[in-house]
């Protein structure tokens, strides 16, 4: 099973989101390690950790939008939603019984394909926006990254890249 490698083409130009990104891309290369290791308690710990990252990544993904004003919002956020309710219905599946490594790989592939589509376009028309108020917004960044994710490391050292 082959690991997602991560380019430019994935990035919007927004440090913080890109860095986020970047996580959730490892997240889901660590499900190809435990499937290829066989490794049923590692499918878990990564599908939780997966879960509990992406809600808090929507969270400040989301309330970066509101800052911005994106007027494409709600239609975003519905797009979360069914994204958490999908890896939710994953999380239940694995803890009822299912095989571990199916899950695995179905949350593999969806995750792969979602994320990079989800990049590629709805997140790409929201950078825009939300570039625009990066520069003045860097305190409310970094205390609301606090907020969400605790003492995330370099906070203070993301910028937009349009800076």
């Amino acid at each position: 099973m082959e690991m997602i490698e991560w380019t430019h083409s994935l990035e919007l130009g927004i440090d913080v989101i890109d860095h986020q990104h970047h996580q959730i891309v490892d997240y889901i290369n660590s499900l190809t390690v435990a499937i290829e290791k066989q490794d049923e308690h590692l499918v878990f710990a990564v599908l939780e950790k997966l879960r509990s990252y992406t809600v808090d990544h929507f969270v400040f993904e989301e309330e970066l939008m509101l800052k911005a004003g994106y007027c494409e919002y709600g239609s975003h956020s519905q797009l979360h939603r069914r994204f958490e309710h999908k890896v939710s219905a994953m999380l239940n599946d694995y803890v009822s019984g299912s095989d571990p490594f199916g899950i695995a790989r179905k949350a593999r592939n969806f995750l792969h394909i979602w994320l990079i589509e989800h990049i590629r376009h709805e997140d790409k028309e929201y950078a825009v926006a939300v570039m625009k108020i990066m520069h003045r917004q860097q305190g409310w960044i970094d205390t609301t990254l606090r907020r969400i994710f605790g003492q995330p490391k370099g906070a203070g050292d993301y910028q937009n890249n349009q800076a």
